[in-house]
């Protein structure tokens, strides 16, 4: 059977199912998750028990259809008309019109109530929410603000009495018990946020939660953010008469950053009636062009901040007291290159130890530190990537951690002793394994994949035994489709480095024939494309797998999980080392029996469109067409955070970024080119399209373009469109 786009982006028939939202239940019996209702298309939140593999309905449907008037007042979600004037005569209709849906909930610490918190999603337009609380004891749902606000990063308080969230960049308290809300900050301003971060820190140190409770529910910590500096980006609007653009703060490399402070705030108690408390704020030092990249409580109630400061070379984790705002220096972090944060640290349990992650020995592993600064152990060691630390358990001090090993393809579970030891491969099979352990961690939800298979989720004992498969990805659609098998390969470059590449043939593949080759690339610091891993589904490849291609994915240096040097030889030179391993991939297959060396071309988005649009000019000879979808065409026009991370400011790296950049090798065109770009692109702006097509049009080199009023990075909502186009262009000119 024939594929067809429609079939690939419309009925999206190689798109995997996730369990969403699995949550642990502090039994560790249970687990927790949303999934369609019986019979039903709408999402309900259900519950597992691991002894019995029984599965119930937690949220009954009908108790999600909007409630009459002296349970919930009618009111319209965002995107939404309100119930009364959305009614239509169809009965049928009206109902689902009139169903709450579940985007995203939150157990209370007490486990008897359920938060609802259909929130606006990171950076996209913000709107009007509400938030609703299901009781299970009286399964009865109330929605508990009174007003339609903006309501952020919303958190139930540790004794399940109250919620916290931001609302207009402010923090609040909502007593659950009498409907009244205490605000707890007031010196939000336009570009001044509590609680919350912008958009370079959301995007680039991946935090947008800007605050904490304590445990004991005393204190909150909470991120100040002052924007005021940061220059100011407009996006137009194309729908608006008057293009009155979305505006947004964005700060480009050696651009003024966002200023932070973090403070603390003593609660009253619920039910006093004072004015807003006082905050203490934390000293940082006295160099304010920092980042803080992560906050977190103790489990003895001081606060851990990671400061680092802008040049990204260091990384200071510092213990601050919430009494007197005093810190104190636990471990630094430094490299010549730039520093990683490892993330939030987790404890053992009962004391001040706490795992850290660093790269310090040329491989990523796990060390175990106190707060003093004391270092205990080195719990993993060996030429190879610790991925992520997956679970402690404290009782018998062992580790359960995720690792790029036996090779960088896969990621295997792994468990060792907290105080460094033999280490114990848990999983088994081929691909790569992301756990979720229970709070004793006696069992663990298991999400494995392969290159060619999708995600499975199997419950499994500690030891890696399985007990049931939760969730299977059968995907019949595809079914009867011609589906084309991914292998992998090694190759050595010229210089004689080797680098991983995974190829997928044609069903049908013939070793007599001569067949074109399409590679695909992102190339970013630290990415993998060449994993052993479904990667999102491959339609596309596997519709030009059928057309006749041959497509291909190659890792350069750069690249990930393959220790320190490997991937930091990029640094102060982005565009260089990895082009390079992209044309030498690409002369690798040209030199296979089976591929026309004269038929060999590259795609890519965002740094992959960096990429592909570099290497049709760097690699004129060998690349005969690219796309390239929302490039960076030059790193000055890139955020602060991400570029400097890797190519400090333009200051003080000015040939570094002429070197790295596509405008300045537009008179080299010589293969076929194609530039798609979205209009409102908030991360890669339209500017950076606009600026290398001026580049070519001076040049006088022809070129096909394509722009998406509108549309953002992802350029959402007409991917049927964008692929058309790509693979009309691809069998066009390959």
């Amino acid at each position: 059977m024939a594929l067809t786009l429609e079939a690939i982006y419309t009925d999206k028939i190689f798109e995997a199912t996730r369990l969403q939202q699995p949550h642990w239940m502090q039994d560790s019996r249970r687990f927790s998750y949303v999934d369609r209702a019986p019979d039903s298309e709408t999402n309900t939140l259900w519950l597992y028990e691991v002894a019995t593999g029984a599965r119930s309905v937690i949220i009954p449907e009908p108790i999600l259809q909007w409630a009459p008037e002296d349970r919930i007042k009618p009111f319209a979600l965002p995107g939404e008309v309100e119930p009364e004037a959305a009614e239509t005569g169809d009965a049928e209709q009206d109902r689902k019109r009139s169903i709450l849906p579940i985007s995203g909930y939150q157990w209370s610490p007490d486990e008897r109530r359920v938060l609802i918190a259909n929130l606006p999603q990171r950076r996209a337009s913000q709107g009007d929410v509400a938030l609703f609380i299901y009781d299970l004891a009286e399964q009865t749902l109330r929605r508990v603000t009174p007003e339609r606000h903006e309501y952020r990063n919303v958190k139930w308080s540790p004794d399940s009495r109250s919620l916290g969230y931001v609302r207009d960049d402010d923090l609040y308290r909502l007593d659950l018990e009498t409907g009244v809300e205490t605000r707890l900050t007031d010196t939000a301003r336009a570009q001044v946020y509590n609680g919350r971060l912008g958009w370079v820190y959301e995007e680039e140190i991946e935090l947008a939660d800007g605050w904490a409770w304590s445990s004991d529910g005393r204190r909150i910590a909470y991120f100040q953010q002052d924007e005021t500096h940061v220059p100011q980006i407009d996006l137009p609007n194309y729908d608006d008469l008057h293009l009155t653009p979305r505006q947004t703060r964005y700060p480009k490399a050696g651009d003024p950053n966002p200023l932070v402070r973090i403070g603390v705030l003593e609660l009253p108690s619920l039910g006093e009636n004072v004015s807003v408390p006082q905050t203490l704020w934390i000293d940082l030092g006295a160099d304010t062009d920092i980042y803080i990249a992560r906050m977190q409580w103790t489990p003895d109630g001081s606060l851990l901040l990671q400061r680092i400061p802008r040049l990204q070379n260091r990384l200071d984790l510092l213990l601050a007291d919430p009494q007197t705002g005093a810190t104190t220096l636990v471990l630094t972090e430094e490299d010549p290159a730039w520093v990683d944060t490892p993330g939030e640290v987790t404890f053992v349990k009962e004391t001040d130890q706490f795992l850290w992650l660093s790269d310090r020995s040329g491989w990523r592993h796990l060390y175990l530190y106190d707060l003093t600064g004391k270092l205990h152990a080195a719990v993993t060691e060996g030429a190879w990537d610790v991925e992520s630390l997956a679970a402690i358990d404290s009782t018998r001090r062992l580790a359960y951690f995720t690792a790029a090993r036996p090779t960088a393809l896969e990621r295997h579970q792994f468990r060792t002793s907290l105080d460094g030891g033999d280490i114990v491969q848990v999983s088994t099979g081929r691909g790569q394994h992301a756990p979720l352990f229970a709070p004793d961690t006696e069992h663990y939800l298991d999400t494995s994949s392969d290159r060619n298979s999708p995600p499975q989720v199997t419950l499994r004992r500690k030891t890696g035994e399985s007990v049931a498969t939760i969730l299977t990805n059968p995907l019949p659609k595809r079914q009867g489709h011609k589906i084309g098998e991914w292998s992998f390969a090694t190759f050595a470059t010229s210089d004689g480095v080797t680098l991983n590449a995974a190829l997928l043939y044609p069903a049908d593949f013939d070793p007599a024939r001569k067949y074109p080759v399409l590679m695909f690339t992102y190339g970013g610091p630290g990415s993998q494309v060449a994993q052993d891993t479904y990667g999102g589904g491959g339609g596309l490849e596997q519709w030009l797998a059928q057309q006749g291609y041959l497509l291909a994915v190659v890792d350069g240096r750069g690249s990930g999980m393959r220790g320190r040097d490997f991937k930091k030889v990029t640094y102060l030179n982005l565009g260089q080392y990895e082009v390079n391993d992209q044309i030498e991939g690409a002369k690798w297959l040209a030199g296979l029996p089976f591929v026309d060396e004269a038929r060999i071309g590259i795609w890519g988005w965002c740094y992959g469109g960096y990429m592909a649009s570099l290497c049709i000019l760097r690699g004129a000879d060998v690349f005969r067409a690219a796309v390239a979808v929302a490039p960076v065409t030059h790193w000055t026009l890139y955020d602060s955070i991400y570029t400097e991370r890797y190519m400090r400011r333009p200051i003080d790296n000015p040939e570094g970024y002429a070197n790295s950049s596509p405008l300045t090798l537009a008179d080299k065109l010589k293969g076929k080119f194609l530039l798609m770009h979205g209009t409102a692109d908030d991360n890669v702006h339209f500017q950076n399209a606009a600026r290398l097509a001026a580049a070519f049009q001076r040049h006088n080199k022809p070129f096909q373009t394509m722009f998406y009023p509108g549309k953002h990075h992802g350029i959402e909502g007409v991917s049927l469109h964008v692929f058309t186009l790509i693979t009309t262009f691809i069998t066009e000119n390959l």
